[in-house]
């Protein structure tokens, strides 16, 4: 492409611009997709050899002979791996594309081409955001938008210079650079209006059915000594949770956020005695979980989880109501709810929850023996349960008992802690939570109390800034819920440890902002949904009346209105004047040369426009109040073979454009004419 290359013949602004089109594409398959490594080095390198060949304008006959077999090439690898490779037909198209991209690059290019290799890059783009749920594309969106426009732009310039014989046509690269910088945040504001008041459904069910997962590490069906602990050696986040209408006074920061339960222990392992048993009851996209008993106090929370590679959903208290779509949901009955499919990418719901623990229903003798059973052979936790507990009466005050015993003398260690339970109870008196709360939901068993461990995540870190919790993997906890007066209620003997914690991780102040970034992107952009329309269109109803009902207050009836007339008459006007001031003083002052001809009068036609940059840019043009026949008088310089057509032109062209009378057609496309030619030869000997 010569049509935007400035007169030293080496690239121009837009030169580049098109081809960092061509090859942006790439940037969000790579950092956010899964697609061939390979034919993505491929790729690469197939453009940066093909710009240089574009650079040098060096003849590629032999691209051109070997190109075919190279395109079969690319059909067969993509077929190999559909067939015996990944067997996944979105990868294997991208592949393919990838392929043909990479041919497409080696070989002259014309407009066509160019065209073509824009629509190649623009479904890579859509590709990636189709596959992805990163904040990251929100950055790759908006510099993409800025070359799409700075790509059609030199394509376009590419065409009018091959139509007008391979003149040179100079592009500003100051101009250039703002206006692409003006095209990509216009098409970014466009994108997010557009989003807003598009009716859809959350996205994050379909992107469920496409994407990849490669989740966190979750929650099991068992649960060793060792497995809570292990996920808590990893910080990254796993859940962000809004709280709407939640008191002030008080922090969420301090519920445990249950992801599973386990009823039955071996001596060694914990295990779910059943996956899956009832699926909850569901009308649209909502779910109940649980009767509400009259009197209750719910709270709202709206969790965001990230891909986890289970389907345990996470709950905080009782809850009892579920919204969002998720498909199938199931229980067990034992606090623990799951998705149909064995792992989720990044998905968002809201629990209706109360804090209370509610009265659980009596359950049959089997389970309540599951509850109550114990490894065989461990009568001395049966006589340690016992001293433990000796002299209370109730349920509640043997618990109070075993967790007063667990606070004094033990300690929580994850260097030198047991390598069991009995040694964490008999000898060491040293673990982490998995050994506390075991060993609480053992003594609690052996005294009689129903008994079952939990785990999840505990706490987290507020933001103040979004108003929501980050819950991260190191946040995993584990905990004993036990079954007293009818209800299940959460007990926890692992001591707490605040900042002293091994695990202990905040986000730093820049952070924090980057992390707001991501929970706005998951909440309005991947789980943006009817319902959140809505709730924004009936929020927006509710501020124009407050607005409405403000300036009735301020201005009172129709006297009062009146009265107040000077005053508004006033703000009016210095508005307008304001208005008026800054359009003056953005006006871009390098438009002037490409619109408007001497003097400031109306707009140049055309022909006359492109002759005036083709003198510009071989610089006949000093200044912006410089006459045609300035201009013309100095490139007719050493130009004795045109003189006669300047002559003609500039006569044709007083009478056009300060005439009385308009021109005949005929001398009209004359005048057209001879700017052409004069434009060309200008541009050809100033070696432009």
């Amino acid at each position: 492409m010569t049509g935007n290359r400035p007169p030293s013949g080496g690239p121009g602004l837009l030169w580049w611009v098109l081809r960092a089109q061509w090859a942006w594409g790439l940037f969000p398959l790579a950092l956010l997709t899964e697609v061939s490594r390979a034919a993505l080095a491929i790729a690469t390198a197939s453009f940066i050899a093909g710009a240089y060949l574009d650079w040098t304008e060096a003849r590629r006959d032999r691209w051109l002979r070997i190109a075919p077999p190279l395109l079969l090439a690319a059909v067969a690898a993509a077929a190999a791996d559909f067939f015996r490779g990944s067997q996944d037909l979105l990868y294997s198209v991208s592949v393919l594309v990838l392929g043909i991209q990479s041919v497409r690059f080696l070989l002259p290019k014309g407009v066509r081409d160019g065209w073509q290799l824009s629509a190649i890059s623009f479904l890579e783009f859509l590709a990636s955001a189709a596959s992805t749920t990163e904040v990251q594309f929100a950055v790759f969106a908006f510099f993409y938008l800025g070359l799409c426009a700075g790509a059609m732009w030199a394509l376009q310039v590419q065409g009018e210079e091959m139509e007008a014989d391979g003149a040179v046509r100079t592009v500003r690269t100051g101009f250039a650079a703002k206006l692409l910088l003006l095209a990509a945040a216009g098409g970014v504001l466009f994108s997010m209006i557009l989003f807003i008041v598009t009716p859809r459904v959350g996205i994050g069910q379909m992107l469920r059915n496409i994407r990849r997962t490669e989740g966190i590490t979750g929650f099991s069906d068992t649960i060793s000594l060792r497995e809570v602990t292990g996920v808590k050696a990893d910080r990254r986040v796993a859940a962000r949770i809004e709280f709407p209408g939640y008191p002030a006074d008080i922090s969420p920061s301090g519920l445990y956020l249950r992801g599973a339960t386990y009823s039955v222990f071996d001596g060694k392992t914990w295990m779910r005695p059943q996956r899956y048993r009832t699926r909850l009851p569901r009308t649209g996209t909502h779910y109940t979980a649980a009767p509400i008993p009259g009197g209750t106090l719910l709270r709202e929370a709206d969790v965001t989880l990230e891909a986890m590679d289970n389907p345990a959903l996470f709950v905080y208290g009782t809850t009892h109501l579920f919204e969002g779509s998720l498909g199938d949901l199931w229980t067990e009955g034992e606090g623990s709810f799951s998705l149909a499919m064995p792992g989720h990418p990044p998905l968002r719901y809201r629990i209706q929850f109360s804090q209370e623990a509610s009265r659980a229903s009596v359950p049959d003798p089997a389970v309540a023996r599951r509850y109550l059973e114990l490894p065989a052979g461990w009568d001395d936790l049966v006589e340690l349960s016992a001293r433990i507990t000796a002299g209370a009466g109730s349920d509640a005050e043997k618990a109070d008992a075993a967790l007063r015993y667990f606070r004094t003398g033990f300690r929580y260690s994850v260097t030198d802690s047991a390598s069991s339970v009995r040694e964490f109870l008999f000898v060491s008196k040293a673990g982490y939570c998995e050994h506390y709360a075991t060993a609480l939901a053992l003594v609690l068993r052996a005294s009689g109390i129903p008994s079952r461990l939990a785990a999840g995540y505990m706490g987290g870190e507020w933001s103040d800034l979004g108003k929501y919790l980050i819950v991260r993997q190191s946040d995993a906890h584990a905990w004993t819920e036990a079954l007293i007066d009818g209800k299940w209620l959460t007990l926890d003997a692992t001591p707490p440890l605040g900042e002293n914690s091994p695990f202990f991780a905040r986000t730093g102040k820049p952070w924090i902002y980057i992390d707001w970034a991501r929970q706005r992107w998951d909440k309005y952009v991947i789980n943006y949904s009817l319902k959140m329309q809505a709730e924004g269109v009936a929020e927006g109803q509710m501020a124009f009346y407050r607005i409405r009902a403000g300036l009735a207050r301020a201005f009172g009836p129709a006297k009062a209105l009146r009265r107040h007339g000077a005053q508004l008459g006033a703000a009016i006007l210095a508005l307008l004047l304001a208005a008026v001031f800054l359009r003056r003083i953005i006006r871009i002052p390098s438009l002037n040369w490409m619109t408007a001809s001497q003097g400031g009068e109306a707009p140049l036609p055309r022909d006359y426009a492109r002759l005036v940059r083709r003198l510009a840019s071989a610089g006949y043009r000093c200044n912006a109040g410089d006459t045609m026949e300035e201009m013309m008088g100095g490139a007719m310089e050493n130009r004795g073979s045109i003189a006669a057509d300047a002559s003609r032109f500039l006569a044709l062209y007083h009478r056009d454009r300060f005439g009385a009378f308009p021109l005949p057609p005929a001398e009209l496309r004359e005048a057209g004419r001879l700017a052409g030619r004069l434009g060309r030869e200008i541009g050809r000997r100033s070696g432009a």
